[in-house]
């Protein structure tokens, strides 16, 4: 018990370190004066090793989109669409993520020549192929000067939307009740008291490791279902269209549960996710076996475990 804690603490604290004051994306802003009241607006994200960010248009919802939002300003016009072209992408290709950086390039033109600050925040998230951290959401200014007869660059402070401040301490697992797709609460106990196993699994559609876990799962679930071994999926989903799309196209045929509430879900507080896929392996007193299992190590576990 006291190595599980023990566990428990070095995750959270890592997780929450990195999180705090090393996240993995900087921003850098620029803009140019090309003619007469008019600017090209660079804004360049840099990616540390081994993180990936996602287009603005990321396809299948694998990954969130990177979004600006711009704040309204009766003296901006904005210029055609936003561009953009990661440092590894070739001319005329296409990239599923960006891994080392990405410029997103956007023109406009002022309708006088009043002193304006573009003001914006920047959405985005990023992963790992085994992980992603919460989604980010981080506000800027940019200064724009007609008179302003060069560059002007911009490495601003920002904003993080998401703050975990708390780390380090242990926690029990608690049963719960949350609603499944069809809007019907279910209690956790109803399939925890009955089962020898359970795994509570946290994951979004939008994250693509917890997808490919996911479906690594399927096999492992129908192999040991009847052993007393069941699976309790707790979604990070703030969408329920997309919830649903997700767990019918990757097959999961477990009890599938969400508030819809994201990282700010009371669930994700309590257990402090920071980061997903996460997940417990609990026995039927609610007793925390395992953290953070997946695919063969998940497997190896069930099968000391059920000692086959």
């Amino acid at each position: 018990m006291k190595r599980i804690i023990l566990l428990i603490i070095l995750v959270q604290t890592t997780f929450a370190s990195f999180a705090q004051n090393n996240h993995p994306v900087s921003w850098k802003f620029s803009s140019e004066l090309i003619a007469p009241l008019t600017y090209q607006i660079k804004l360049h994200a840099v990616v540390k090793v081994p993180y990936h960010i996602y287009p603005q248009g990321a396809a299948g919802g694998m990954g969130m989109p990177t979004e600006f939002l711009f704040v309204q300003d009766d003296n901006v016009e904005f210029v055609g669409e936003m561009t953009e072209k990661g440092e590894e992408q070739k001319e005329g290709g296409s990239l599923a993520y960006y891994s080392k950086g990405v410029t997103f390039t956007q023109t406009l033109k002022l309708k006088s020549e009043r002193k304006t600050t573009l003001a914006f925040t920047v959405k985005y998230m990023a992963c790992t192929n085994q992980m992603c951290l919460p989604p980010s959401k981080k506000q800027f200014t940019l200064e724009l000067d007609d008179h302003l007869k060069g560059n002007a660059v911009t490495e601003g402070t920002s904003n993080t939307s998401n703050s975990q401040t708390k780390s380090g301490s242990s926690f029990a697992y608690e049963d719960f009740s949350m609603a499944d797709m069809d809007g019907k609460t279910v209690s956790s106990k109803d399939i925890t008291s009955k089962s020898k196993y359970t795994f509570i699994d946290f994951w979004a559609s939008w994250c693509a490791p917890c997808r490919a876990q996911g479906r690594e799962l399927i096999p492992i679930y129908k192999n040991y279902k009847s052993k007393g071994f069941d699976v309790i999926a707790v979604s990070l989903d703030t969408d329920a269209t997309a919830w649903e799309k997700a767990s019918q196209a990757d097959g999961y045929t477990w009890t599938n549960l969400s508030d819809l509430k994201g990282f700010e879900s009371p669930m994700s507080k309590k257990y402090n996710i920071i980061a997903i896929p996460r997940n417990l392996l609990i026995d039927h007193k609610g007793n925390i076996i395992a953290m953070d299992l997946h695919g063969k190590e998940l497997e190896a576990k069930l099968a000391e475990l059920f000692k086959i």
